[in-house]
């Protein structure tokens, strides 16, 4: 609402050009609802704003310029999947131990080092250990890599517009030049990479308005740094500085429990919320037995609503929670969806047919081609494949280019008669052109059988991986429908329908695709929740060791704070009610736990809760519930008959026969709601209650 309006006023008070102004945000949906409300506050001129995240922005920007830097306009971008891929080979190729460099480990150092704007030699320079240097060289090679594969992740769009910047300074000015205002939402996220670019792009008219909030900055895990926002009059001298401290959207019970909780941070700008908004309802807190039952008090509550208008919302601190939540609304028959979980574009035939539009896109894509070249199968397996990358890697080219060309000899001839008929595959596909991207995904799917080929692998989901083909279709369609080549300009020369349609696709979001009128009941964790409100919340599994997660205790003050910040974003999307969970008992990562509840349900003031509790965490004749974060361990002889036990998948048992010791002890267990099981001691993590 702010940069809308204040976009409005430039545009109309302060005349201002629409091009003139750039608006950053951290979402497409988000750019795309500013564009859209600005157009209805100042009409039609509001499509000429730049506006988008600062993933879209960079890449518009690189491929107008790719060439200043080494790449051409075509670049790939690649995804998490794409990385761990390059870097298990060069892992492998440096003969490192596997254990120690893991690629998700050595990506994580990566991607830091550039959202710290750090090349591979700088980020060398700050490591002092072996590992750390280690880290480094890989880096160095994996950037290589990139570069030979005329690709970048989302990391380098970042990355590589500031070198851009940096090795260019008239194209710098011309953009300070463009730019004459810069607007920034959620600036309390911006990690060190994307601080530099806004102080670049904003260095010459200095005209920059930022928006956000020390209270909700939830991302420290991915590099946001919170002095952006805590330092910023020092950062800009003479700033103004406006305090936005009324909430519309919740109730006033709701808004002092949040400001309660948060207020027990210490590294934070002080600052106490209020509303004009009614008391309200106050904070159910509900102490459940077990992630079942939790489940269970949920669905009851949501059954039992009145009214369900504006959303009802569940968020959980860890994705593996949903799992009990997910089975109690299917046995209720109520409709779900989750935010965060295998995206659509994620989804195996949807990646193997963006795999062939981005190929076709840049042929030195070899990644790429190595998906495409036997899906579906064509005879041309993973001997063909190497010998063609080892000849790629002698000549210092692409493996498209050296199986296209006329002397490659090191396949049979055999081989080169299958790589031939996809040659000619690949040719027509060129021959259909760019300007649109329907006719081009039709004519590949059609060309190779995908559909057939889907349906042939007999697996119980064909027909909705089919579906799912079918609904990229509708993607492209309503792209082809919506692009309009004329919102490019002289600089975008070069750039088509289809590299457009691969960039939008590559920066998609979860929240992007989250559509609020899907379903009754909408699960995610808190940190998707972020910029969404709902009017009833559930903020589950409330508990410490898990919300504030186990890493943050074992950090300084620094961690704790921020998953207090967490529990602040998740408490203020509630409007009308909200309701904190814990559990006395949790099944999770193949653990049983107890653990005490969430310092944050403590830190509410006892005068906004309603607190109820299942009447007992197990059957009554079983005594009281443990306590502390350890369960009881199973060791050799103490499994006697009567004895009470707890099975992670069975639930609660009695022990009717015990039989041997140690690892050969075998039981007889009575339990609850499974009926009696005979289990070997050794392996069914059993828990004596």
């Amino acid at each position: 609402r702010v940069l809308v309006h204040r976009m409005a006023r430039l545009i109309e008070a302060d005349r201002v050009a629409p091009w003139e102004i750039l608006a950053v945000t951290f979402t497409n949906k988000a750019a795309g609802e500013l564009v859209d409300r600005s157009a209805r506050l100042v009409g039609p001129a509001a499509a000429d704003i730049w506006a988008g995240t600062f993933h879209g922005i960079a890449a518009r920007i690189l491929r107008r310029h790719a060439e200043s830097i080494g790449y051409t306009r075509h670049f790939s971008i690649y995804d998490t999947d794409d990385q761990l891929r390059i870097l298990k080979e060069l892992i492998a190729a440096a003969r490192l131990n596997d254990t120690l460099y893991r690629p998700e480990t050595v990506r994580a150092f990566i991607d830091a080092s550039k959202n710290e704007a750090l090349d591979p030699g700088a980020a060398a320079e700050r490591r002092t250990d072996s590992f750390g240097r280690t880290c480094a060289e890989i880096y160095a090679d994996y950037q290589r890599r990139l570069k030979t594969l005329g690709a970048m992740d989302f990391g380098d769009l970042l990355f590589n517009l500031l070198v851009l910047f940096r090795d260019e300074p008239t194209v710098l000015q011309r953009y300070q030049e463009r730019f004459r205002h810069v607007l920034v939402d959620e600036y309390q996220d911006t990690n060190r990479v994307q601080y530099q670019i806004v102080a670049a792009l904003a260095g010459r008219h200095r005209n920059l308005c930022v928006v956000g909030d020390d209270d909700q900055s939830i991302y420290g895990w991915r590099g946001a740094d919170l002095r952006n926002i805590l330092d910023f009059e020092q950062d800009f001298p003479g700033a103004r500085t406006i305090f936005l401290d009324q909430n519309y959207r919740s109730t006033a019970n709701i808004i002092s429990a949040a400001d309660a909780v948060i207020s027990h941070n210490k590294g934070r700008r002080a600052k106490h919320m209020w509303t004009d908004n009614e008391g309200g309802a106050k904070i159910d807190c509900y102490t459940a037995a077990d992630e079942k039952d939790e489940a269970r008090y949920i669905v009851e509550e949501i059954f039992s609503a009145t009214d369900k208008a504006g959303g009802v919302a569940v968020f959980y601190r860890t994705n593996a929670q949903s799992r009990a939540i997910e089975e109690e609304l299917i046995k209720n028959r109520l409709r779900y969806t989750i935010v965060g979980s295998i995206r659509f574009y994620d989804r195996r035939e949807i990646k193997d047919l963006i795999a062939y539009l981005r190929f076709l896109r840049n042929p030195d894509d070899d990644l790429s081609l190595a998906r495409i070249i036997n899906t579906p199968a064509r005879g041309i397996g993973k001997v063909t494949w190497d010998r063609l990358a080892e000849s790629a890697r002698e000549r210092g080219s692409s493996i498209w280019e050296t199986m296209t060309s006329s002397d490659c000899m090191a396949v049979s001839a055999a081989a080169r008669t299958k790589l031939g008929r996809f040659v000619q595959l690949v040719e027509g596909w060129q021959r259909v052109g760019h300007d649109r991207v329907t006719p081009l995904l039709e004519a590949i799917v059609t060309d190779i059988g995908f559909l057939e080929h889907l349906g042939a692998a007999g697996s119980e989901d064909a027909a909705g991986r089919v579906e799912n083909v079918n609904e990229l279709m509708t993607v492209s369609q309503e792209f082809d429908a919506t692009f309009d080549a004329r919102e490019l300009d002289e600089d975008d020369a070069g750039v088509d329908a289809l590299t457009v349609f691969l960039e939008r696709l590559a920066l998609q979001s979860d929240v992007d695709a989250y559509d609020d009128g899907d379903a009754a009941v909408t699960l995610m964790t808190v940190h998707n929740s972020k910029g969404l409100e709902f009017s009833r919340v559930f903020v589950a599994g409330l508990e410490e060791g898990l919300f504030p997660h186990s890493r943050s205790l074992q950090e300084d003050e620094s961690g704790i704070e921020e998953e207090r910040r967490l529990a602040y974003v998740g408490m203020t999307r509630a409007r009308e009610e909200l309701t904190l969970l814990h559990a006395r008992r949790r099944h999770l990562f193949g653990t049983t736990q107890y653990n005490p509840p969430s310092r944050f349900i403590e830190e509410v003031p006892e005068e906004l809760l309603n607190r109820s509790a299942a009447e007992t965490a197990f059957d009554l004749s079983f005594g009281e519930t443990p306590t502390g974060t350890a369960a009881p361990s199973y060791s050799a002889g103490k499994y006697k008959p009567g004895m009470k036990v707890v099975h992670p998948l069975f639930g609660v048992g009695s022990v009717r026969k015990s039989d041997g010791e140690g690892d050969t002890e075998k039981l007889v267990v009575q339990f609850q709601r499974v009926g009696t099981k005979k289990l070997v001691a050794r392996y069914a993590k059993l828990e004596i209650v």
